[in-house]
């Protein structure tokens, strides 16, 4: 009987077989990539940015384009990997359907403006690093109880 009152007052601190303190710690961990990845896009929108002041043949220099001649070998693979291994097209044989994902949705996308695509990137990443919890530790009750008076 005792283990089972245990296992109830216990029951409230699991999510799904995971204990809450690993869940909010992976929180934190996975808001701190996506402000690191947020932080690599930002760069790479900055140097697209150069670039295109810096070019005077075009306005702008496309997404496509600024892959290409900082990394082509990595556009093949990504190009290779999607069509092949993520596209649901080419993974099931019984829909019977044309890849799509990236002749008409990738290749419009690098099409398109780099420094534009590479600050909405880092734009999405921080706001999903905003939407994570923030760390609730001593500071932040401290820092809190500091705010509205002790009670």
């Amino acid at each position: 009987m005792c283990a089972l009152r245990n296992y109830q007052t216990m029951l409230p601190y699991y999510n799904f077989l995971v204990l809450r303190k690993i869940c909010k710690h992976y929180d934190v961990t996975m808001k701190y990539i996506f402000n690191i990845i947020a932080i690599f896009f930002l760069l790479a929108a900055g140097y697209a940015i150069w670039q295109d002041l810096t070019n005077t043949y075009t306005a702008s220099v496309s997404l496509g384009k600024f892959w290409y001649s900082n990394n082509p070998g990595s556009l093949q693979v990504a190009e290779a990997i999607i069509s092949r291994y993520i596209d649901p097209c080419s993974l099931i044989i019984a829909l019977d359907c044309s890849p799509f994902l990236w002749h008409p949705f990738v290749s419009t996308v690098l099409g398109w403006p780099a420094a534009l695509v590479l600050l909405g990137l880092c734009m999405i990443c921080f706001w999903l690093s905003l939407w994570l919890r923030r760390p609730s530790g001593r500071k932040s009750r401290a820092r809190h109880l500091k705010r509205h008076g002790e009670k």
